[in-house]
């Protein structure tokens, strides 16, 4: 699949999500009681916990994405560093980073590999840039 049709269908994927959680929204606020049904059966996939409250938890993202593509930059042209990798970091971040937009929510599980791939490209980033 080229390139175009591969970003023309994430667009899309991507609007029908919000489209989804617009709906819900909705649902909640003309129907509290079907809502907290709805509520009751996402419960039931495990705990959840709300991490997109400020303006503040999305750029702390933003900064982590601009870590990762600093990373990148400064990695090109070193053996030891896998350029492919910290690609793969950075969609992981992407992905979470707008999941938790559009639902409001992250696992802990989601959590954690955040904070793992953070650390990771801290520590990367000091080699790099040789503190």
């Amino acid at each position: 699949m080229d390139k175009n049709k591969k970003l023309t269908q994430l667009a899309d994927d991507m609007l029908r999500k919000a489209d989804q959680a617009d709906a819900l929204k909705k649902l909640g606020e003309e129907n509290p009681e079907q809502a907290s049904r709805l509520q009751n059966i996402l419960s039931a996939f495990g705990p959840v916990e709300s991490v997109i409250k400020r303006k503040d938890d999305i750029s702390k993202f933003e900064r982590l994405i601009s870590l990762i593509s600093k990373n990148i930059k400064n990695s090109k042209g070193y053996n030891n560093f896998s350029e492919s990798e910290y690609k793969s970091d950075k969609k992981k971040v992407f992905d979470i980073k707008y999941k938790a937009l559009s639902v409001s929510n992250i696992s802990k599980d989601e959590l954690q590999i955040i904070n793992k791939i953070y650390k990771k490209h801290l520590n990367i980033q000091s080699i790099l840039e040789g503190r």
